[in-house]
């Protein structure tokens, strides 16, 4: 039986690319997080708007779009199954399901961008059910096809190498876990050869309706993603009165471009680039299996499943570059100040998670160390970390106001109004200057940020002159 110790110890060797995998988990993880702690701030922000219900949706499903790799980090093999009877279910249903839930909520952009083409869905009724209608009918298409042929794992089983097996130079050998041990999974430990270390993964016959889902997604997305060109083209030839029912940010469109460019690498890759380097066979988790656990493999096979282990990054990093251009970009126009929440509460996040770590460490530490209660340990930490607590503070706000973008709070707003006003004859005079520090003091607005508000306005004059 592989202990706890061993089984962390083999996932960051060298025959596992130094625990690059595991990496990949954590960082689905921190994506996962990141784009439900999003969901909840676009939702607070104004939860009578049905426009930010959508939103909130539309980012959990993101998010668990990113998650396939999550369970992943937790122990994994024939040891854990009972783990794994609940960590499989929820890996598959989770992720396949947010899928086909966020095809109806991409299909739902004209209800809440208008596009003239399809002007007949932009209506008020609409945008009051559609938020909970689209994702419960995306819900209820996964329930029905999951069982079906074609989109269920109908037999699994644990391919097992013990250290006797490697000794004797045994073949792998089969334990079932539900289903039965079909034929390909036998030809599948055959293919590995003889046992050259213990290893325990988990088999399947993977079906073709799944990785349908899966190759499909990306294209569904380029359909969105012209939807919202659409919306923000039409919206750039119109006033502004107009553009308030239309994507007017071209942060938004960027985030959700960058996002369908990553996933169209992952299926041209999956498509094209690996077949042509597999001698013209699809890969799958099946051929994967070979590069990593047979007898003997070559330079090309490790090169191969370094590129498959890095391309899953792929899930998860586009939609962690959605999550910093899509969501603030979608909404800092209708939800005002989401920004400056944002950077809040990422602040805040970061602080006192790093806080509760600290004083587990502390704690740690003292007794391993001094052998003496922990909580002494984390009673120093915790002083410590209060001592700090304002420059750590105004450093985590100043990374996170380059991690997310700025737009302006409702005090900068407040005074940009005022500089409009003051710059209408092209001219402040002295007078206006000092009603405008005057301002700029009662909203505690440093002469920096000050600087930066104006030089923005009179660089928008000079663009809008020039264009004249």
């Amino acid at each position: 039986m592989v202990t706890i110790g061993e089984y962390y110890t083999r996932r960051f060797s060298s025959e596992a690319f130094f625990g690059f995998g595991a990496l990949i988990s954590i960082f689905s993880i921190l994506v996962l997080l990141w784009m439900i702690g999003l969901a909840y701030l676009v939702f607070r922000a104004d939860t009578s708007k049905p426009e930010n219900r959508f939103m909130a949706l539309l980012l959990v499903c993101e998010g668990l779009k990113a998650s396939w790799v999550v369970a992943d980090l937790f122990l994994y093999g024939s040891t854990w199954q009972g783990l794994w009877d609940t960590l499989w279910w929820t890996k598959i249903n989770f992720f396949f399901a947010s899928h086909v839930i966020s095809w109806m909520l991409y299909f739902s952009f004209p209800i809440y961008y208008r596009i003239e083409s399809l002007s007949f869905m932009h209506r008020p009724t609409l945008q009051q059910h559609a938020w909970y209608v689209a994702p419960t009918v995306g819900l209820l298409l996964w329930m029905f096809i999951a069982p079906q042929d074609g989109f269920r794992f109908e037999n699994s089983a644990w391919m097992i190498c013990t250290q006797t097996a490697v000794d004797q130079g045994a073949l792998p050998s089969l334990q079932l876990w539900w289903g039965e041990i079909t034929p390909s999974m036998i030809e599948r430990a055959e293919a590995l050869g003889p046992c050259p270390r213990p290893y325990d993964f988990h088999v399947v016959d993977e079906p073709t309706g799944l990785w349908t889902i899966v190759l499909a997604s990306p294209m569904i997305s380029v359909i969105a993603l012209l939807l919202l060109r659409s919306s923000m083209k039409q919206g750039e030839k119109l006033d502004h009165v107009d553009q308030k029912n239309r994507l007017t940010s071209r942060s938004l469109y960027i985030g959700f471009l960058g996002k369908v460019t990553i996933q169209m690498t992952y299926f041209a890759t999956i498509l094209i680039v690996f077949p042509l380097l597999n001698g013209g066979v699809f890969v799958d988790f099946a051929v994967t299996s070979i590069w990593q656990y047979g007898t003997d493999p070559s330079p090309q096979d490790r090169l191969m499943l370094f590129f498959w282990t890095f391309m899953i990054l792929s899930g998860p990093l586009a939609i962690g570059f959605e999550a910093m251009m899509f969501v603030h970009a979608s909404l800092k126009d209708t939800v005002f100040g989401i920004d400056e929440n944002l950077r809040k509460t990422f602040g805040t996040a970061v602080f006192t998670s790093s806080g509760v770590i600290l004083f587990i460490v502390g704690c740690e530490l003292m007794e391993s160390a001094l052998n003496l209660p922990g909580v002494y340990g984390g009673l120093v930490i915790g002083v410590g970390v209060l001592v700090v607590r304002k420059p750590v503070l105004a450093f985590i706000d100043g990374f996170s106001s380059r991690l997310i973008p700025s737009g302006y709070s409702e005090q900068e707003t407040a005074y940009l109004n005022a500089y409009i006003a003051a710059m209408e004859d092209h001219i402040v005079t002295a007078e206006e200057r000092r009603l405008l520090e005057m301002l700029a003091t009662s909203y505690s607005l440093d002469a920096e940020r000050v600087e930066e508000i104006e030089s923005a306005y009179d660089a928008s004059l000079e663009l809008d002159s020039e264009e004249e």
